[in-house]
């Protein structure tokens, strides 16, 4: 099963979730959507807009879908899965700065977390073979809060502006 989630964020993610069901009669593999507030509603895939927990979504999970949200982190250290993260980008309006794409091109290079910016490199052959685990040490964390601090920052100085 692969599980994408679009985490709580108030603005839309069609861009993703159009995508996923789109090319979703092409995987064969039953894919479960949590869509938060995107108004958009999946003709070939499960969905739902909220739940308490997420964990049994990701436990049953071959593969996770996600935004590209600090939550990545938890996800990654404790459930031993394939991750593939698409960042909100402001462009389409999905959210108000390009923080996610910064987190996610991160992420990328120092993890192997896959990191998907153009929506089309998002194909049903990647979504079949993808078996990548990311890898992060405990011991390495303190490199990813540092970015986050950095992150942080630039984000309070852009927005004073």
């Amino acid at each position: 099963m692969i599980f994408v989630t679009v985490g709580t964020h108030p603005g839309q993610f069609d861009r993703l979730i159009m995508h996923i069901d789109k090319i979703a009669p092409k995987i064969k593999e039953k894919i479960i959507i949590q869509r938060g507030f995107t108004k958009y509603r999946p003709k070939n895939c499960e969905y739902f807009d909220f739940a308490d927990s997420l964990e049994p979504y990701f436990k049953k999970a071959r593969l996770v879908i996600s935004h590209s949200a600090t939550s990545l982190l938890e996800f990654v250290l404790f459930n031993k899965k394939p991750l593939i993260t698409v960042p909100r980008q402001k462009k389409f309006r999905e959210h108000l700065n390009d923080h996610q794409v910064e987190f996610a091109l991160f992420l990328d290079e120092r993890t192997g977390i896959k990191a998907i910016l153009e929506i089309e490199q998002l194909t049903p052959e990647l979504l079949k073979n993808y078996n990548i685990l990311a890898r992060i040490d405990r011991s390495k964390l303190k490199n990813l809060q540092s970015f986050f601090i950095k992150l942080f920052k630039e984000i309070e100085n852009e927005q004073r502006k």
